[in-house]
């Protein structure tokens, strides 16, 4: 089949599922004298949950069949998020896969784990803030689709955020032990976790070891994928009294040895440490205030990359510099904070407060010497010695009626950043000074209503003010994260933030027998950042690309797109669902697409689940179109579409025992997300694995 053929091949399926999502809507719609939703039950306590809203607090966050996030090919957090409508994940290597929410990317998302806050690693962004996470020790991830996450944290166009396990008082003893392996890289996830508790004291930790090698894309080209992660977790929850609790988190991971060919270098090691101590009270009917929260929290990384197996730790004499160099970057990404709020009922209303401040300090120091003699040829701090003061108050309130919610969210922030060693380079070609602060003001209104029995219609405005990260204020010619040119990007550190205005539509009919959601948005960013060519500047590596790029604030960027999808229970043991995902971006400066939007996709799969739920297969097919809306002017590149079929299945034994299969990417389809970035030294996009089989085992103790 030709290239042209397959393409056509792929808007036929694209559209496929959308002439079904149409009609079978229109059959669900004559279908009104069902009952009402019934509300799945809670999962147990041993599940993992994956769930997707547009605004938390009024819509019904319904648990996603299929959304275990330890299953998801590559054992990576991020990874899982690729099997919804409307989220996706960059790929830079084998594992710390980087989210994105309807084209948003990187800090333009609010990510929190256990409710704190985590910075990457490196300015190369190597990782992400959820990276940290092994994918067992996950009890569940909220996402946000808009932005209305104001209490969960500021700058949050879109949010994720993920939650470790905890298991309940008076639970008394347990634990759980796991083990998978994917033979495409020799990938292997074991696990293993304990606890006990009584009705005052709970203890519980957990340790997971994570490696792999290289593996294969779809035509057999060995794509570099080695990894190695170990990691370790401790909780010790006091209830002092049936309203009173205290509760510490701490969590170590270090990982070694990590191949990343969509980077100019590979990463040494990351070590990351983190501490989380909250409180909580809550109130009983005799108290105005209904409860009362504080946490305070660190999280520290040490980080550290090289170029021990990329082609510029060679000679090559015909290249400038023709003797093979040496780069050593050791980093640190430090963040403290500490938030809270307070919540009181005024009627039927719910009122809640808050308040949030944290710091994060960003050094990264870069040496280049040659390898064959060791001389040092220059040393630069890429980041440096940056430091960012964040502190900002909420307030929200709830309205609830029997037909409808209202929801409203107000949020004052103020963050100061600092450069304490800008290099004289930068400070030359950059204008005013390196400090910065900004006050901010961001706004929420989102609005449920029942319509019928079986009908939601959620309307949802808000405004979202985003401050600039330390790489797009104080870079100094190093490699942008978000744009995947291999070239040098200078920051300016007078930026001034992005504000995001969205609206989001929302409609959901739904029953026993099938279930059916559209969701709408459009955004404008004023300010929206991005880069431009410089070519007065001059590079500090001569293996650079000729241009130096610098960040800037554009004329500003809209988007717009949706999901929509239908899920179908024909009979107690079988299920189908379809969905179809699309969004387009514009950015207003170069009159062109914005940088990294997803091509428009389509999705579908059947399930059989029988001997009373102890068994299930489940069959999926993945349908991406061409993307060739692409950013010209920053050198973004088309990536063709892709089919890709997965099928599932599982066991549950005896109640304990738990037995997984899946074949991903059945029919070894060479493919690359185009999320994904490309190698810098081919300019080839960096392809998903080919055909791979991971099987799993797990026991609750």
């Amino acid at each position: 089949m030709s290239p042209r053929d397959s393409a056509t091949a792929r808007r036929r399926c694209v559209a496929l599922l959308c002439a079904a999502s149409i009609w079978t809507a229109g059959a669900f719609a004559a279908d009104d004298e069902k009952t009402d939703d019934e509300k799945p039950a809670p999962p147990a306590r041993f599940e993992q949950s994956l769930l997707v809203t547009t605004a938390p607090e009024v819509a019904e966050e319904v648990r996603i069949e299929g959304g275990d996030v330890a299953s998801a090919p590559g054992n990576d957090l991020a990874g899982a998020l690729r099997r919804q409508p409307g989220l996706d994940a960059a790929r830079r290597g084998a594992v710390n896969f980087d989210p994105a929410v309807r084209g948003l990317q990187e800090r333009q998302l609010l990510t929190l784990v256990d409710g704190t806050r985590t910075f990457a690693a490196g300015p190369a962004r190597m990782d992400s803030g959820i990276s940290h996470v092994g994918p067992e020790s996950v009890q569940n991830v909220r996402v946000v689709k808009g932005p209305y996450a104001l209490a969960w944290g500021s700058g949050a166009l879109a949010a994720v955020r993920v939650e470790t396990f905890t298991p309940a008082f008076d639970s008394g003893p347990g634990g759980r032990l796991s083990i998978g392996h994917d033979d495409n890289g020799a990938r292997t996830d074991a696990a293993g976790s304990g606890w006990w508790s009584d009705d005052r004291f709970r203890i519980y930790g957990a340790l997971e070891v994570r490696e792999g090698g290289d593996y294969e894309s779809g035509d057999g080209t060995e794509v570099p994928g080695d990894y190695t992660s170990r990691e370790g977790r401790l909780g010790l929850g006091w209830q002092a009294t049936e309203s009173t609790r205290l509760e510490y988190r701490g969590s170590y991971q270090d990982q070694d040895d990590l191949d990343y060919p969509g980077r100019i270098l590979d990463a040494t090691y990351f070590t990351h440490r983190g501490h989380n101590l909250e409180v909580s009270w809550a109130g009983g009917s005799a108290s105005a205030l209904d409860e009362a929260f504080g946490r305070l929290y660190s999280n520290h990384k040490s980080h550290r990359m090289n170029n021990d197996e990329k082609p510029t730790a060679q000679p090559n004499p015909n290249r400038v510099p023709p003797f093979g160099i040496d780069v050593d970057l050791p980093t640190e990404s430090d963040t403290e904070g500490a938030t809270g709020h307070l919540a009181w009922s005024l009627g039927d209303a719910r009122l809640e407060g808050g308040l949030e401040a944290f710091n994060v300090r960003q050094d990264a120091v870069r040496t280049i010497s040659r390898r064959d003699t060791g001389a040092v040829i220059f040393v630069d701090r890429v980041w440096p010695d940056v430091s960012i003061d964040h502190g900002g108050a909420y307030l929200q309130t709830v309205l609830p009626r029997q037909d409808w919610t209202l929801t409203g969210t107000v949020r004052v922030d103020r963050e100061e950043s600092s450069a304490g060693a800008p290099s004289d380079f930068f400070l030359e070609n950059t204008e005013g000074s390196v400090t910065r602060d900004d006050t901010s003001v961001s706004a929420a209104l989102s609005w449920r209503r029942r319509v019928g029995s079986r009908g939601r219609i959620l309307l949802g405005v808000g405004r979202v003010v985003r401050q600039p990260t330390a790489l797009e204020r104080y870079a100094d010619r190093f490699p942008s994260s978000r744009f995947q040119v291999a070239a040098e990007f200078l920051g300016d550190p007078q930026l001034d933030p992005e504000t995001a205005l969205q609206g989001d539509l929302s409609l959901s009919w739904g029953g026993p027998a099938l279930t059916a959601e559209l969701d709408l948005f459009v955004r404008d960013v004023d300010d929206y950042i991005t880069v431009q060519p410089d070519p007065d500047v001059p590079r500090r590596l001569p293996l650079s690309p000729m241009t130096v790029y610098r960040y800037i604030n554009g004329e500003g960027a809209t988007f717009w797109g949706g999901e929509a999808s239908l899920v179908g229970r024909p009979t107690p043991a079988w299920s189908w669902r379809t969905s179809l995902s699309a969004v387009r971006g514009d950015d207003d400066t170069f009159d062109e697409p914005v940088f990294g939007m997803p091509p428009l996709t389509g999705r579908a799969g059947l399930r059989w689940q029988g001997l009373e739920g102890r068994f299930w297969v489940d069959g999926g097919v993945t349908v991406a179109d061409d993307q060739t809306r692409v950013a010209t002017t920053r050198l973004e590149k088309p990536t063709p579409g892709y089919t890709v079929v997965d099928l599932e299945a599982g066991w549950s034994l005896a109640e304990r025992w738990r037995l997984r299969v899946r074949a991903s990417n059945l029919l070894d389809e060479e493919y690359a997300n185009h999320l994904n970035t490309l190698n810098p030294f081919t300019g080839e996009r960096i392809p998903e694995p080919g055909r791979s089989v991971f099987a799993g085992i797990g026991v609750d103790l």
